[in-house]
């Protein structure tokens, strides 16, 4: 019932559609009730009597109230449906927005397959416990207490007869439905399980196939199937159980009702159409209360599905504006870090006191070994994650003191994996800046050097990119990041290593692109191949979450510190390339060699001393 109580209050705003329902669910059992007192009357009043000039009327009336009562249902089952689709629609637009709220911590742990069943599996569920079970259990309590009362002033005896059937069910669905819940929970978690499996299969197509594992995989997938299907049948058979004995228990009290009422017939004590309205009237009363247990068992099948709802949406996100934040109407670019520290997880710290400060249209690199902390420099400077210590500074203000929305439009990043929405080029393009006209999307895509290839596309601007971006080359999604960037024009940017997985002539365009909008922006630079970071005017190297050193590229070559080993193990002190040397082979008469006029000879030479390379030899 708590359940149902928060669902209700969290969907308030829906009152106007509450209202029609509420009377609908009143109306309609008293609609209804109504039909076996017309029987009653045509039974004891015109056919035993044979009053043929009532015949009619009463046939009349019986169909008015038929027709009246089904007009009553198709309404309220329209309604019931519109109302639960916009409880649907409230519950996955608060599952969103809460999604887009939470830190990329909890997104990262999270697996998408268990976030994708809260909006695929668990929201039809509630919304239909909302529309339909709450408002069909109002009409089955009014039905069960009107009908009782009718059957009692007909006649009390054969009331006080079928009275001991309901008590007697009640006790029967507490014990049945007691262990629904948990069955419904296992469902539940094994379709979030199965849609997990699907999504990894069908993200790792590519490699599925590419190592055979096809048949594996369709063998675990069916395996998750399966058990799926076992633990639904279970939880279907448990319902069926309780259906079924409702069903035997009804058939024995009409058997009671029709004896018993036969009985007093033949007596004299009762008329045929009164035991007619009896039988009718018991049958509403137990279709009813079947209703009313059949809500407690949807409770209990239901619950399951809110207890994860209300699990996700009250999952706290880690990164809150402050009360007060303000939105900065413009922003320089000076960004300071005051001994800033950060963990992912509380005995794992990536960042211990970092400090420095970049000031405004000032490239800054970050380089250093993989797990060093650049990534994570640059998400906190972003506000993807919070600092556990110290505090970061955009043009003297703490970003906390900052809306999230503020500060991310001031902040533009290039990814390294570049995300495109299965949409359009142009519209990948304006994602950057909304409402964005085609003339300046077109205008970022030149200046991206991206123009030139899709200007080559079938449609241009208007051509699909396909999922993920499928029918672009990496060299092509990237320059279509720095457009979306480009586009949205801000102060501070973040380069995560977009050059990282391209050919020689696409970094070559790219990185003429990503001079354009770096220009007078305060720029972070995240590298792992040096060559692009010779120019910044300040170079940060981290190791092990600290700056272990900082200066331009002359400055930290000569320091003979950590940057110099990275260039070093990159480019190597000797231009010539090694190759591991080949075991001896016994000589073999191979008759004169012409070498192609201008082509290279591989001449053995002896080992390079002082290397510590092992029995190689060089390629000249």
């Amino acid at each position: 019932m708590r359940t149902l109580l928060r669902i209700l209050d969290d969907h308030r705003s829906l009152w106007r559609l509450w209202l029609p329902l509420l009377v609908l669910a009143l109306l309609g059992p008293l609609l209804a009730l109504t039909l076996p007192m017309v029987e009653k009357h045509l039974i004891d009043g015109v056919v035993v009597p044979a009053r043929q000039d009532r015949l009619l009327p009463a046939v009349a009336l019986y169909a008015g109230l038929w027709l009246a009562v089904t007009l009553q249902q198709i309404g309220g089952g329209l309604l019931r449906t519109y109302l639960g689709e916009r409880v649907a629609v409230q519950l996955r637009q608060r599952l969103l927005a809460h999604c887009d709220r939470l830190s990329l911590a909890f997104a990262q742990r999270e697996h998408s397959g268990r976030t994708t069943a809260l909006f695929v599996n668990d929201v039809p569920a509630v919304a239909g416990l909302v529309s339909g079970t709450a408002f069909s259990a109002i009409g089955s309590a009014v039905t069960v207490v009107a009908a009782t009362a009718l059957m009692f002033g007909i006649n009390w005896r054969l009331a006080l007869v079928v009275g001991i059937g309901p008590p007697i069910v009640a006790a029967l669905a507490a014990v049945i439905t007691r262990p629904l819940r948990p069955a419904a929970r296992r469902v539940q978690d094994k379709a979030s399980e199965v849609l997990e499996r699907l999504q990894e299969n069908l993200a790792g197509l590519r490699e599925v196939v590419a190592f055979g594992r096809e048949h594996s995989q369709a063998e675990r997938f069916s395996r998750s199937l399966g058990e799926l299907l076992r633990l639904r049948m279970r939880l279907t058979a448990m319902d069926t159980a309780f259906q079924t004995g409702q069903t035997v228990f009804s058939l024995a009290v009409t058997l009671v009702v029709l004896g018993y009422g036969g009985l007093l017939v033949m007596r004299g004590d009762l008329s045929i159409g009164s035991l007619f309205a009896v039988r009718t009237l018991f049958s509403y009363v137990f279709t009813s209360l079947g209703q009313l247990f059949g809500l407690v068992s949807g409770l209990q099948k239901v619950a399951a599905s809110s207890d994860r709802l209300y699990a996700f949406l009250d999952e706290t996100p880690r990164v809150v504006e402050r009360a007060g934040a303000e939105c900065p109407a413009t922003v320089r670019g000076d960004v300071t870090f005051e001994h800033v520290s950060f963990a992912y997880t509380p005995d794992r710290p990536v960042m211990r006191d970092v400090s420095f400060t970049a000031h405004a249209g000032e490239v800054v690199a970050l380089v250093g070994p993989s797990g060093a902390g650049k990534s994570t420099l640059a998400s906190l400077l972003a506000r993807f994650y919070e600092p556990g210590q110290g505090r970061i500074l955009v043009d003297g203000v703490d970003v906390r003191d900052l809306t999230l929305a503020g500060l991310r439009r001031a902040t533009g990043i290039v990814f390294q994996d570049t995300f495109l929405f299965a949409t359009t080029v142009g519209e990948n393009i304006a994602f950057g800046e909304e409402g964005s006209t085609p003339e300046a999307v077109e205008r970022a895509a030149r200046e991206a050097n991206a123009w030139e290839f899709i200007e080559a596309l079938p449609q241009g601007l208007d051509t699909p990119v396909g999922q993920r971006g499928v029918q672009l080359s990496e060299g092509q999604k990237q320059r279509i990041a720095v457009a979306r960037a480009l586009l949205r024009d801000p102060r501070i940017l973040i380069l995560d290593e977009p050059t990282s997985a391209l050919d020689a002539r696409s970094e070559h365009l790219l990185q003429q692109a990503m001079a354009r909008l770096m220009r007078g922006r305060t720029t972070f630079v995240i590298a792992h191949r040096l060559a692009t970071v010779r120019s910044a005017d300040r170079i940060l190297v981290l190791d092990g979450g600290r700056i272990v050193e900082t200066g331009t590229h002359a400055e930290l070559m000569a320091q003979q510190g950590l940057y110099r080993e990275l260039h070093e193990l990159q480019f190597g002190e000797h231009p010539d390339v090694y190759l591991p040397a080949l075991p001896a082979l016994p000589a073999v008469p191979l008759g004169p060699l012409t070498a192609a006029p201008g082509a290279p000879a591989l001449v053995a030479v002896p080992e390079p001393t002082g290397q510590g390379m092992g029995p190689w030899q060089r390629v000249k």
